[in-house]
């Protein structure tokens, strides 16, 4: 699934196409933007926000009016990064069902 999001940018209005990422994709996004840690003897489990965001923009974003490496996301204003990534968490979220 690809979704088209109209974004501000230079004065104007572009498009950024996004795709949802697959259950593999996930995984990885999931394996890098978390640290665990043992102490005293206790699993401690740590998710970076920030590089769930910005890794997760970074693997869902095809093609953009600007260049897609992780600098470029780190430097988009907050409304545009925010608003990418308010869809990228829709287009990814794991359905919730009720077992009966």
């Amino acid at each position: 699934m690809q979704k088209d999001i109209e974004i501000d940018w230079n004065g104007g209005k572009q498009i950024v196409k996004m795709k949802k990422l697959t259950f593999g994709e996930m995984n990885q996004l999931t394996e890098e933007s978390t640290d665990v840690k043992i102490v005293n003897g206790q699993p401690i489990v740590k998710v970076s926000q920030k590089s769930l965001k910005e890794l997760g923009l970074l693997k869902s974003i095809v093609s953009a009016p600007f260049t897609i490496d992780l600098g470029s996301i780190q430097g988009l204003d907050a409304e545009v990064g925010n608003l990418l990534f308010e869809e990228f968490s829709e287009m990814n979220q794991q359905d919730q069902k009720k077992n009966n």
